[in-house]
């Protein structure tokens, strides 16, 4: 009977070690899970951070339009930030989570210009997640590497985008209040503008409105760049021409031509920049040699140049981003890749 006992007492001992031991393992397991759940929380919260920053950036208006804006319209116009800008951009603190103390987000540039790259990092609760977004910076209708855009040109599940981009156009685009580098000019209520290569060789603008022979103003431009906003009124598109004074002159230009009517050329053109023609047509004179580098855009009626021998019609994303920083929603950054590290 002792015997029995004893060995009783032995087989509870045993069990007893082993649900001890038993306990033991799951409790150093539960932890460690714990450990592994709640690092694994921090560090989704930390990537969230980072990544609610680069969104603030790009979304939030104090930070897009007074901040973010700036430097990459510089950067596309001058290769530089300096000495205006660095190339940090500062968060508020009050936009900032407790705990998250980098209020930094760094910025850098592609060599062509098409890209941005935006870093940052956050910490919480000790765990450090660093984002990395690459950015397009380019409304997608200038970065196609198509040289003429239009409803014949684009896909089909584009062409509601394209036709708000140029009715957006239509309402915003404006002249700005000053650039070293454009001459500005808004010709709204002529039923006629005529940019006319004088013999002297400058460039001459005629304004013409009620059917009168004789110009109701002229402008002569101090160079061959301009930013040209043709604008009729009372549903009456104007007409803009092209021509030399002496018939066989070439005309050279470079920037922006807006139209919301229709273009005439009549003599060899070079034009170097942005021509949009916003519900109108083009007409080349067949003894006229026409070549563009950069980019057209077409609402309707894109289809007679694309067949005419007499126009060649280059992309160029140098003489785009040259010039496309002064349309509205040229730059319309978009998150191409995020990386989490």
């Amino acid at each position: 009977m002792l015997n029995n006992q004893g060995f009783i007492s032995i087989i509870v001992l045993l069990v007893m070690t082993i649900i001890i031991i038993s306990a033991a393992v799951l409790a150093y397991t539960w932890n460690l899970e714990y450990l592994i759940l709640n690092s694994s929380k921090n560090a989704i919260q930390a990537s969230y951070l980072a990544e609610s920053k680069i969104y603030m950036v790009l979304n939030k208006e104090e930070y897009f339009y007074l901040k973010l804006l700036p430097r990459i319209e510089r950067y596309l116009k001058y290769g530089r930030l300096t000495p205006i800008y660095d190339y940090k951009i500062q968060i508020d603190k009050k936009d900032l989570i407790e705990g998250d103390q980098n209020k930094n987000i760094e910025i850098s540039f592609s060599n062509d210009k098409r890209f941005m790259e935006l870093k940052t990092h956050s910490t919480y609760d000790g765990i450090k997640k660093q984002a990395i977004a690459k950015t397009k910076l380019l409304n997608q209708f200038f970065d196609m590497g198509l040289p003429i855009v239009s409803k014949e040109s684009i896909e089909t599940n584009k062409l509601k985008d394209y036709y708000n981009y140029l009715d957006y156009l239509q309402k915003e685009i404006n002249i700005p209040a000053y650039d070293d580098d454009l001459i500005g000019i808004e010709a709204k209520d002529y039923e006629n503008i005529k940019i006319i290569k004088g013999i002297d060789e400058k460039i001459n603008i005629e304004y013409f409105r009620n059917n009168l022979e004789r110009p109701i103003k002229t402008q002569v431009l101090n160079g061959n760049k301009a930013f040209l906003i043709a604008k009729g009124e009372n549903l009456n598109p104007p007409i803009v021409s092209i021509l030399s004074e002496n018939g066989i002159d070439k005309v050279v230009l470079n920037g922006i031509l807006y139209i919301e009517g229709d273009l005439e050329i009549h003599n060899d053109v070079n034009f170097n920049g942005i021509l949009i023609i916003n519900d109108g047509e083009l007409f080349i004179n067949p003894l006229a040699e026409v070549k563009i580098e950069g980019i057209v855009l077409m609402k309707d009626h894109a289809e007679s140049i694309e067949s005419s021998d007499r126009i060649e019609i280059k992309f160029n994303s140098k003489e785009i981003i040259k010039y496309g920083t002064y349309l509205p929603k040229f730059i319309d950054p978009k998150i191409e890749t995020m990386k989490i590290n």
